[in-house]
């Protein structure tokens, strides 16, 4: 046998030997190597895993109402807001109903954030638009307004549902930014409303004034027609204008109001120097209000139900009457068998505005001297200002003050809410229902059943007698 023959075989499996354990070295390397890796990512991905759950348990953490507020509270606060902060009747209609078709508990969860799943296209529909309608809104909601923030899809889709881990996945239009602008729209509808009631005041001084202009140019008229003074200022107060729109501002009232008492001191002026060439006394004040009250004066009144300024949809008994109860001071004085007519009638002879000065509440008193300023006497239209400014922190609605000057005049008026005023602090039986309060005499003057200068006459003597 050729010594060929017999080598090639056994250096084929020598080859082939080495070639196997070299594989089998080579595996078993390779082996450690991807176990070695694959342990090492392990404990990367638990490290990572460990922060991205400590990271989303502090994400998760989401802006919710301040206090008590609850999605309702929101939607209310924006209606009052809304005008002020420009926003239109379709935007506010549109960010209503998205936000109605959020989930009322997620407003108040710190886990949830509130979001509208609905379509553009359910939107458009229950708000009577079309879908570009509610587009464009939505893009001055983020932009403009920065109420919302748009996660959606590519497509617009907005949906939600769970993953296998249980995580909730959400797309849609989230209202946390509008969460998060909550309190400055709180201070916002605060500035609102101190702004509504100073207009309102504002208003009420302009029509007890324009009502003072007609009464002094019908006085002065007739009795000077040939003069071009009264001549100019009628023409003035027949241009005024009759109402005020709600785009008015409080300064352009407050210049008003000041044109309006300049025509009043005008009239005072010319009705004081026509008085004095012609050697007449001016028409005295305290005869003014002498012959306005005499007869038309308030004693108290029996329990009746009222409407309050303040809760116009609930029937409550006034148990405190406008001065009192029956066994009030104003009431006994006020009864013919007790007090003489002629004590009430001198009373009346010498009631100043000085004495009605006194007569007033601490607050009244303050108001009249800040509506008197730097003129040197007191005037009727002090005290009709500072009862007009009292309204408010009485609670008392201007629809039932207007009622009142509409029935009995300003002075008459003025006297109820000085009376209703001062009787708060009645020792027996305070007021407690202002608007109510004045309601009632309202009424009461209409059925002839009104005293109010027995009422100043018992406030009077209780004074005298504390």
């Amino acid at each position: 046998m050729h010594l060929g023959s017999f080598l090639t075989p056994f250096l084929a499996h020598l080859q082939h030997s080495r070639q196997a354990k070299n594989a089998f070295v080579r595996t078993k390397f390779f082996c450690c190597i991807t176990k070695a890796s694959r342990l090492a990512s392990m404990t990367w991905s638990k490290k990572l895993s460990s922060y991205a759950h400590a990271s989303q348990d502090e994400a998760d953490r989401f802006p919710v109402l301040p206090g008590n507020m609850q999605r309702s509270d929101v939607e209310r606060l924006l209606r009052r807001v809304a005008p002020a902060i420009g926003m239109n009747d379709g935007q506010l209609a549109v960010v209503l109903t998205m936000i109605d078709e959020t989930r009322p508990s997620d407003w108040t969860d710190p886990t949830m954030e509130p979001v509208c799943f609905s379509m553009q296209t359910n939107i458009a529909y229950q708000t009577g638009k079309d879908e570009r309608s509610v587009r464009r809104v939505e893009k001055i909601l983020e932009q403009n307004f920065g109420f919302i923030r748009k996660e959606v899809a590519m497509n617009g889709r907005r949906c939600r549902y769970r993953r296998a881990n249980g995580e909730e996945f959400r797309q849609g239009i989230v209202f946390t930014p509008l969460i998060e602008a909550i309190p400055r729209l709180i201070r916002l509808e605060a500035d609102v409303a101190s702004g509504r009631i100073d207009r309102s005041v504002v208003k009420q001084k302009i029509s007890a004034a324009k009502r003072q202009v007609k009464s002094l140019l019908m006085e002065l008229q007739p009795r000077h027609p040939n003069s071009q003074v009264l001549s100019e200022l009628a023409q003035q107060f027949v241009g005024w204008p009759t109402r005020f729109y709600a785009s008015v501002s409080a300064r352009e009232l407050k210049d008003h109001l000041d044109e309006v008492v300049s025509v009043v001191d005008k009239l005072k002026a010319f009705a004081s120097t026509k008085n004095e060439e012609s050697a007449r006394p001016d028409k005295d004040v305290r005869q003014y209000i002498q012959d306005t009250t005499q007869e038309k004066i308030v004693t108290c009144n029996d329990p009746v139900d009222i409407r309050t300024a303040r809760k116009r949809a609930d029937m409550i008994k006034s148990m405190a009457q406008p001065t009192g109860s029956a066994d009030c001071s104003e009431k006994q004085y006020a009864k013919p068998d007790r007090v003489h007519k002629d004590d009430v009638h001198r009373f009346g002879s010498h009631l100043t505005l000085k004495t009605l000065f006194n007569l007033c509440s601490d607050d009244m008193q303050m108001q009249i001297m800040i509506s008197q300023g730097d003129r040197p006497n007191l005037d009727e239209r002090d005290f009709i200002n500072a009862a007009i400014d009292r309204l408010q922190p009485l609670g008392i609605h201007p629809t039932a003050y207007r009622d009142a000057t509409d029935q009995m005049g300003e002075i008459e008026a003025m006297l109820c809410v000085l009376l209703i005023d001062r009787n708060r602090f009645h020792p027996v039986t305070p007021v407690l229902s202002p608007g109510g309060a004045l309601r009632a005499m309202t009424r009461r003057h209409a059925h002839g059943d009104l005293h109010l200068l027995q009422s100043l006459f018992g406030l009077m003597k209780r004074e005298t007698t504390a």
